[in-house]
């Protein structure tokens, strides 16, 4: 129980505060690595776009305490976003990337009958890869770096009393909620395999690893003598397919190679 001087209202409108500014200094600090990154480009870059298709899903030795036996199903969702690519030497190159993205899982969980349901929980980030290192050979891309993602918003599903599947929002986390809330702030590490055709049409996919637990079990306000909550080991994972347009002079680039014109003049 609370000490009797605690003010629910006043926390209520701290809580908020702090997190609008976490919120500003978290979008600032991706604008600025996305922005440092295309910054770096010592040779040719070129801009696009993409938008793709999610599988997603989360693991981690204590997924047991969110889902029954353990066990999640994969959730689809969407992706959309833009993206840099900055050549460094002839087969390397930068890719930095901004999207965002759904992710989350299809959960098992029994209800107050015992009996098992599905309840969706679902997460929308925005995502930012902010340099991954990519291997370019003959219209094929392989990439590898490290990506920071932002909540923007979260919910899962539950049963009321008269057994009625809702969506509850409040997984997202308010100041009056104390633990076991929803990690604003998500890293991990991205693999992914792309074909550019010579049209500048992309299509790839890539697979995420998350790192951070996306729960966040420590008290917000120290109460004595409450037990120490440990943090719960659950984490995003993810699949995509995607389709994209990287704009540039791509048939003219085709017609110097082979042109035989050119080749005479030379």
């Amino acid at each position: 129980m609370l000490p009797h001087w605690y003010n629910w209202k006043e926390q209520q409108e701290y809580g908020i505060s702090i997190f609008k500014q976490m919120k500003n200094k978290t979008i600032s600090t991706l604008v600025f690595a996305f922005a440092w990154c295309f910054a770096q480009a010592q040779g040719e870059t070129r801009i696009g776009i993409k938008a793709g298709y999610t599988s997603a899903n989360v693991f981690g030795s204590d997924l047991n305490q969110l889902s029954n036996n353990g066990s999640a199903e994969p959730l689809g969702g969407f992706l959309f976003g833009v993206y840099v690519d900055s050549k460094l030497y002839k087969h390397l190159w930068l890719k930095s990337e901004v999207l965002t993205t759904q992710k989350g899982a299809v959960l098992k969980i029994k209800d107050k009958w015992n009996q098992q349901y599905n309840s969706n929980l679902k997460s929308q980030y925005i995502v930012v890869y902010p340099f991954s290192p990519t291997f370019h050979y003959k219209g094929f891309q392989l990439l590898a770096g490290p990506y920071i993602s932002m909540l923007l918003s979260a919910s899962v599903q539950s049963k009321d009393s008269l057994g009625n599947l809702t969506t509850n929002t409040q997984d997202f986390g308010t100041a009056p909620r104390l633990s076991h809330y929803r990690q604003k702030i998500d890293a991990g590490i991205v693999f992914g395999l792309e074909y550019q055709t010579k049209w500048g049409i992309t299509i790839g996919g890539r697979y995420t690893y998350g790192f951070v637990p996306i729960y966040e079990n420590a008290d917000a306000i120290v109460i004595v003598n409450a037990p120490e909550l440990p943090q719960q080991k659950i984490y995003n994972k993810s699949l995509s397919i995607s389709i994209g347009y990287t704009f540039g002079k791509h048939k003219k680039e085709e017609k110097k190679e082979t042109d035989p014109l050119l080749f005479k003049h030379q």
